[in-house]
């Protein structure tokens, strides 16, 4: 699991060449949508360097302008939203795209497939269903996501793609989860609420072992390692992400034995966007990545 970035103030996650922030005009918007995605005005704050009581403001000025009704309870866009608010995302969108940057979310198992990746803006990871990374993308608030079988809430066919209006699955290939924990012979696994991954949870309670679900309010990798440390519980990993010497710094060992999680990966893409220069840069070098990966676990 990998953890979330950060930025300098008023300005998008650095890229390499941090040549990107977005217009002035929109510098509100580009906190609301990080309060959004982040799920917390300290989490947001802390996603793009800000204090808290700067996001505080930002949202009080979009509501006020904008005439924005909080939706109390809803996934996405729980701060309101509107017709004008919607088209401004995708204003905001268009602009990054120009700049040949693509705004990009996935959850704490993926996102290492992101880091260092050139014309990606990153955001704080969080687990999510797959109907939520498509209202996200839908709405504007993301460009793309990176999302997994195990998201879904019913298996697709083999070679087949989850379909959403206005928005293209692109297929990024497979890769295989591991269960690690402190004690390899737990019969008990960490895993994000099953609204989240229904189909993983699925499998691994077909495989007679116990589930306990991880707090919502907690999308951190520390947080994930201490509940799983401190319970004695398995969690799931795609060690392969993480880079050698992972497991062993963090005192952690796969389970003796290892239900078969394999996972396909797609890159959902609003149709308008899929063919820009940044999404087809992007989703090269996330099928490179993950060819890369599954060639590792082929080795061991």
């Amino acid at each position: 699991m990998a953890h979330s970035c950060s930025s300098s103030a008023l300005s998008a996650p650095r890229r390499a060449e941090n040549s990107y922030a977005p217009p002035t005009p929109l510098q509100d918007l580009h906190i609301l949508d990080f309060l959004e995605l982040a799920g917390s005005q300290a989490k947001a704050g802390a996603a793009l360097a800000l204090h808290q009581s700067t996001v505080c403001r930002s949202l009080q000025l979009m509501q006020q302008q904008f005439q924005l009704l909080p939706r109390r309870g809803a996934p996405v866009c729980r701060h309101g939203q509107n017709a004008c608010l919607g088209y401004l995302r995708l204003a905001y969108r268009e602009h990054r795209l120009m700049a040949g940057l693509i705004r990009l979310g996935t959850d704490l198992l993926h996102q290492s497939l992101l880091h260092g990746m050139s014309g990606v803006q990153l955001v704080p990871p969080r687990f999510r269903s797959a109907e939520h990374w498509a209202e996200l993308v839908s709405h504007g608030l993301l460009d793309g996501a990176i999302v997994s079988s195990f998201c879904l809430e019913q298996q697709v066919l083999p070679g087949k793609a989850p379909k959403w209006e206005g928005l293209t699955a692109m297929p990024l290939g497979q890769l295989a989860l591991q269960l690690v924990a402190r004690t390899p012979t737990t019969k008990r696994v960490l895993l994000p609420r099953r609204s989240a991954l229904p189909l993983l949870h699925q499998a691994l309670e077909w495989h007679g072992l116990g589930v306990e679900q991880q707090p919502e309010a907690c999308q951190e990798a520390a947080g994930w390692l201490k509940r799983a440390r401190d319970r004695e519980l398995a969690m799931p990993v795609c060690a392969d992400l993480l880079g050698a010497g992972w497991l062993k710094a963090n005192g952690l060992a796969p389970l003796a034995a290892q239900p078969p999680m394999i996972e396909q990966l797609w890159l959902l893409l609003p149709r308008s966007a899929a063919h820009s220069k940044a999404a087809r840069l992007c989703l090269r070098q996330l099928r490179v990545r993950v060819s890369k990966a599954r060639a590792m676990q082929d080795l061991h």
